[in-house]
Formats: C-alpha cells, structure tokens, sequence
C-alpha cells in the first residue's frame, strides 16, 4: 500500500485556472503598486529606509507573480503560495498597526 502524500494541483483546462491566475496577477501588481507608493509617502518619515521597504514590496510582488505563473503552468505540491501570502500580510498588517500605534 502506498501512503497518500501530499496533494498535488493537476492542469485544469478550463476558465477556473485562468480567472485564478488573473487574480494573482491583479494582487501582484497591486502590492508593486502600494510598494511604490509607500516609498514615497514613507520618504519623509523613514528617510532612505522607506525605498528599502519598497524594494522588498517590490522583490514580493515578483515572487508573488512568478508564483502564480509557476502554479497555473506546472504541477505544484501543497498550497505554499497562498501560505506565504497569508503570512506576508499579518506580518505587513502587525507591522503597520505597531506603526500606528506607536506614532
């Protein structure tokens, strides 16, 4: 008897993949956006440090589209992207109200 491992996306032809990727898609360019935009807006504040912050967003939302084009192309184990998207955004959440908090 062979152990179930973990479950693997099989290629779907259908709309349902595309509408998916199209999402991903939007959601990384929205993050290379607000990364932009947070550089600026944090420049005052932050000095240098905000283009920092902003090249990270930037460096996410690269990883984050070549994830998403990686997954809808190729047979992917597990769901590691949404994962670390989550993970991403309460970090970037509770670093955002600590921010708040503390101003």
């Amino acid at each position: 008897m062979s152990e179930a491992g973990p479950a693997r996306h099989v290629g779907d032809h259908g709309l349902q993949p595309h509408r998916t990727e199209l999402a991903w898609r939007r959601t990384s360019l929205s993050l290379l956006a607000v990364s932009v935009a947070a550089g600026k807006v944090l420049e005052p504040v932050l000095g240098p440090a905000s283009w920092g912050l902003a090249g990270f967003g930037l460096v996410l939302a690269c990883a984050l589209a070549w994830g998403s084009y990686h997954r809808s192309r190729l047979e992917v184990t597990g769901a590691r992207l949404v994962t670390t998207c989550a993970v991403v955004t309460v970090v970037l959440g509770a670093g955002a109200l600590l921010y708040v908090l503390t101003a």
